[in-house]
């Protein structure tokens, strides 16, 4: 059962909020990760200047947005754009190797970490306009245009690889809601124990309360029965004796009859 719906927009963001700031802070090292990974491939085709001159940009952007905007939704949706950026660099870097292009696929799945679907599309949205742009520029013989090692890739071809990026960031879409959802249902649900264990805490105490009333009730009732009893002896003794008083009146009067 869904209960996120129960949810505004608001509530659904504070539970989520802790998770955003963690998913933040992984992405933190994800993205350096890049940038080390961006140093490392370089040295192959000479692309020292590119690989620091990007990593440095888009490093100073993340660290920067977050500075000014520390809980901000801007900044899940810069670490998508930032993480296609990379995933272009590479692909230039390596000149078109194809493996280069499987970072797109490991961007959507980390991305998963964000429970938000939505995060996907700067990551899609930038991977096809790069792929786009560069396979219709290195293919119209333009130089120094580096998209894949092939040496034609037709549109059929082409279309294919899109349509099977186009599933994979889908599919982790899918299950970036499927995340958040399963994460405010399991809040929901611990706020209805917390709410039902208060509730019935305070039954506990008003039970706790009604019982020492009623020890106290009894404690009175014992105390009036003893007082009875003990009165109930006074008359008893006091009609014994009027009994006997009666009894020696009665002999006198026959006496004198």
């Amino acid at each position: 059962m869904n209960k996120s719906k129960q949810l505004t927009k608001k509530q659904a963001n504070q539970i989520l909020q802790p998770y955003h700031i963690k998913a933040d802070k992984y992405m933190t090292r994800v993205l350096l990760g890049h940038a080390a990974f961006a140093l490392v491939i370089a040295p192959f085709y000479d692309t020292w200047i590119l690989a620091i001159a990007v990593s440095g940009l888009v490093t100073a952007a993340w660290f920067g947005t977050r500075a000014l905007l520390p809980e901000s939704s801007t900044n899940r949706y810069l670490a998508s754009s930032i993480l296609g950026v990379y995933v272009a660099l590479f692909i230039y870097q390596m000149h078109g190797l194809f493996e280069m292009h499987f970072f797109a696929f490991i961007s959507a799945a980390i991305l998963i970490i964000y429970q938000d679907w939505k995060v996907q599309i700067p990551l899609i949205g930038f991977i096809a306009l790069h792929h786009g742009s560069f396979a219709y520029a290195q293919f119209s013989g333009v130089p120094d245009v580096y998209f894949t090692q092939l040496q034609y890739m037709d549109l059929q071809t082409f279309i294919f690889h899109i349509l099977l990026a186009a599933t994979v960031v889908t599919i982790c879409g899918k299950w970036s809601h499927s995340f958040r959802v399963n994460t405010l249902n399991d809040a929901i649900t611990k706020l209805q124990l917390r709410a039902s264990n208060k509730k019935m805490a305070e039954m506990n105490k008003a039970l706790g309360r009604a019982r020492a009333e009623l020890k106290e009730k009894n404690e009175e009732l014992n105390i009036s029965n003893e007082e009875l009893n003990q009165r109930n002896e006074e008359l008893i003794e006091t009609t014994n004796k009027q009994i006997e008083i009666n009894a020696k009146l009665t002999n006198i009067d026959w006496k004198l009859f």
